[in-house]
This record gives C-alpha cells, sequence and structure tokens, in this order.
C-alpha cells in the first residue's frame, strides 16, 4: 500500500490518490465509528433514537472529512481533534487481537519502520522526499501537526540569525564549488575583461546573499507540460532545467595582448563554430543538455527558456544588464518564493531582506509533524498494556512519551526525518515485559507479605 502511495504522488495522481483517502477516512469515521458509539450507548444506555444518532453520526463523518482534507476556513484544533479521533477509533478495532498477534504485530511494524525511513529505497523515505520539494502538492490526512509555541524553534532547523551570519561563508563556498567554471574561462579571457566586469557586485547592508545550492532543480520543470517563454541567464535556467526554445551558441573570446609593456585589450569577438542544439529541438533531454561544464560567458549569457504550463515563473526586474537585475522565482500558486542575482562570474545567489521579518523565508511557524500511523500504533501499544493492568498501563504510557522525547533529540543531531516507532515500540515491550514478570509479582508479594521494620 505504501508503494502504491509513493508511485501516485510521484506522478501527481492527486485526484485519484484524495479520493482514496477521503472514501477511506469517511468509512472510518461513519462505519467504524458507528459500531464504537453503538457499543457505547449500549454500555452506557444513553437515551437517543434512531433518527438523531444517525444524524448525528453523519454530521460527524461529513464534519470530519472537511476538516481533514479541506481544512480550509477550519480552526487547526478541530482538525487535530478529528486525527485523534481516527487514530482512536482504529486502535480500538486492532486491540480486539490477541495478546501474542498484535506484539508480534506492534514489534514488526517497528522493524518496518526502520527500513521504510532509513534505507535509501525505503517508501516512506521516498515520499518524504518527494513531499519536501518545492512546489509539492499537499497531502492531508496523513501527519498530525502541532505548532510549537512563540519563541521555540523546530528540532534540527537552523534559526535565523545563524543562518543570515554564515552568508558569507557559504559564499565562499560557492566560489570554492565553482572554481572548475571559472578557471575554464578565465584561462582564455583574462586579458579581455571590459572595465564593467571589474566592477564589484553591488551589495547592500541590509541584503543576505545565500548559495542557491539548497534550492531544488526541478520546482518549476513538469515535462508533460509546455507552457511560456522567456528570457534568463543560463545560469538560472541551469539550476531550474529549463528547456531552451531556440539553438543555443557557446561563446568565446579571443585572448588580449601586451604591447610595450601596456595592457591593451581587444574587443570580444564571438564565435559560432561549437553549436548545441536545444532540448526541444532535438533528441537531448535538458537533464543531459545541463550535465556538462558550462564556462562564465555561456553562464551569464541570456538563453531564451519554456517554462511548465501549471509550474512556476521567473521574472526579470531591475536595470538592463543582468549584474543589475534580480529574478523573482513564483511557485505554481503564484506566491513568491525567493529572489535571486547573478554576478559577474555566473554564480547565482539568494537574497532575503533582514528588516522584513514577515516576508523573510526564516519566518516560517515552526511545527513538527508526526505521522498519524504513528500515533495509532502508540493507542494499540497502551490499549493492548491497559487491558492486562493499570501498572503495565502506566508503564508503557511513559516509556512512549520517553521514546518521543527521544526521537526529537536525535531529530536536532540528524537533521532529517526519523522513524517514530522503533524506539518507543521497543522500550514499550521491554517494559511491558519487565513490569508484568517482575515488577507487578514484587509487588504483590510486599503487599500481602508485611514487612516489619
Amino acid at each position: 500500500m505504501t508503494f502504491g502511495i509513493v508511485l501516485l504522488y510521484k506522478y501527481r495522481c492527486m485526484k485519484f490518490l484524495i479520493g482514496y483517502m477521503v472514501f477511506s477516512s469517511a468509512s472510518l469515521l461513519g462505519v467504524l465509528g458507528d459500531y464504537m458509539a453503538g457499543i457505547a450507548v449500549e454500555i452506557y444506555r444513553i437515551p437517543i433514537d434512531v433518527v438523531s444518532y444517525h444524524l448525528l453520526l453523519y454530521n460527524f463523518a461529513v464534519v470530519g472529512v472537511t476538516a481533514i482534507f479541506y481544512q480550509k476556513g477550519v480552526p487547526s484544533r478541530i482538525t487535530q481533534t478529528y486525527l485523534v479521533f481516527t487514530s482512536v477509533i482504529l486502535a480500538w478495532h486492532l486491540s480486539h487481537f490477541d495478546d501474542w498477534t498484535a506484539w508480534t504485530l506492534l514489534v514488526m511494524l517497528a522493524f518496518y519502520d526502520l527500513c521504510a525511513v532509513l534505507t535509501p529505497c525505503g517508501p516512506l523515505k521516498a515520499l518524504v522526499n518527494l513531499m519536501s520539494q518545492e512546489d509539492s502538492p499537499d497531502m492531508p490526512g496523513l501527519l498530525y501537526e502541532a505548532k510549537l509555541p512563540a519563541g521555540t524553534q523546530k528540532p534540527g532547523a537552523k534559526s535565523k540569525n545563524t543562518s543570515r551570519s554564515s552568508s558569507t561563508a557559504a559564499r565562499q563556498e560557492s566560489e570554492v564549488e565553482n572554481k572548475d567554471v571559472d578557471r575554464d574561462s578565465n584561462d582564455g579571457n583574462e586579458g579581455t575583461q571590459e572595465s564593467e566586469d571589474n566592477e564589484p557586485v553591488n551589495e547592500e547592508a541590509s541584503i543576505t546573499i545565500t548559495e542557491t545550492s539548497r534550492i531544488p532543480a526541478d520546482s518549476l520543470v513538469s515535462p508533460l507540460t509546455i507552457g511560456p517563454r522567456a528570457t534568463l541567464p543560463m545560469a538560472i535556467a541551469k539550476i531550474y532545467r529549463l528547456p531552451l526554445t531556440s539553438r543555443y551558441e557557446r561563446p568565446s573570446s579571443a585572448s588580449s595582448t601586451r604591447r610595450k609593456g601596456r595592457r591593451k585589450p581587444r574587443e570580444k569577438t564571438m564565435s559560432t563554430s561549437n553549436i548545441n542544439q536545444s532540448p526541444l529541438l532535438a533528441d537531448t533531454s535538458p537533464e543531459e543538455f545541463y550535465q556538462r561544464e558550462f564556462t562564465r560567458l555561456e553562464l551569464i549569457a541570456d538563453v531564451e527558456v519554456q517554462f511548465p504550463r501549471n509550474g512556476g515563473r521567473v521574472e526579470k526586474v531591475g536595470g538592463p544588464r543582468n549584474r543589475d537585475c534580480k529574478y523573482l522565482v513564483y511557485g505554481k500558486d503564484g506566491d513568491l518564493r525567493r529572489t535571486l542575482v547573478v554576478d559577474r562570474n555566473g554564480k547565482v545567489f539568494e537574497v532575503s531582506d533582514e528588516d522584513d521579518d514577515d516576508e523573510s523565508v526564516y519566518d516560517e511557524a515552526p511545527s513538527i509533524r508526526l505521522g498519524l500511523g504513528d500515533f495509532i500504533f502508540y493507542s494499540v501499544m497502551v490499549a493492548k498494556a491497559a487491558m492486562y493492568s493499570f501498572t503495565t498501563f502506566a508503564a508503557c504510557m511513559l516509556v512512549i512519551l520517553s521514546g518521543l522525547g527521544g526521537t526529537l533529540v536525535l531529530l536536532s543531531v540528524y537533521h532529517s526525518a526519523l522513524p517514530a516507532l522503533p524506539i518507543s515500540i521497543f522500550l514499550g515491550v521491554i517494559f511491558y515485559l519487565l513490569t508484568k514478570v517482575l515488577i507487578e509479582p514484587w509487588i504483590e508479594v510486599i503487599m500481602t507479605s508485611p514487612i516489619y521494620v
């Protein structure tokens, strides 16, 4: 089932996927909720007529599906409440398994969670990577999200001040990573730099520039659709793997000469001997086209690119020269994602305004997301422990919270998605057995045999 969800999400079969999840959630809240509520009515002898009962149940299921999957205009607490109801109803039904089946299922699911999240071919790891991409569609109903209090920070996230203070180091790192590109261009163009190329890049004090290595390359590209065209520097087109719409000519320039001890630059002469066919006009894909190394002149050259029909856009604002321009990257929903600049060496940097805290890319509301399946199996383990005694129930509940806290600590260390089941499940099984075999018999002996002091 997990592999099927990953494939449907990867190929953007969202209508089918969301439809299946809506049907499953409605069935769970309506049918399984009906069975659970019917037992509660019989046990507690609640006086209610059949019409009112089914009307309340119908409204409960409809409001739950709307709160979980539509969410617009619905308070987050209502959505969280229905997610908890979903977990409780499903966990209550799973708790009716016999002891050996239930505990074996929990242990096997903990091992499966390890493999699915941590291994390179794990389906949950692939799903997390797909959902973390830029402009990836939302898939509600799978995660429980809790907002953190004001002033706190998500485990594993870098603070805004740290990110801004490291902008200089990030830029130096970008310089080192791109030294091969600069060497290709500087070897043949040391003496042909125009005076404007030797001028430093204008950087205001209120602007922070960071490298673009974290920008996903496929945030704008959708090979199945063809949209409008625009003119952008090759450096930005390379980041987003945008296909070119015409033949691209590799420019080259003549080297400079020295006369009588003076350095006299020549005028640049462009050579069109090496012509690369556009990916739209040839069999070469954009990925293959952008795999080769580009020179500095190629990276700063303007090229015509094709945007996806339902994807994002890049707009050019500013002066006539590329180094004076900024490039605004918009997502498919029309929201501004980032602002990019291209320096004279063809390197692309992201710009953020330090003074505008509301529009900063670092000012996202901190939150923690936990898979809904983790909630369900936590509840199953607590339910099975409660069926034996209160002592085992208390022990399992405490170690589940401890295991979840340990997972958050590891999250702050490794800065990546981690499985939430293994630590809590393994600790729960161990302490359940210890409490059942050692602690409870010892407590019974103490309570039945008086000790004289």
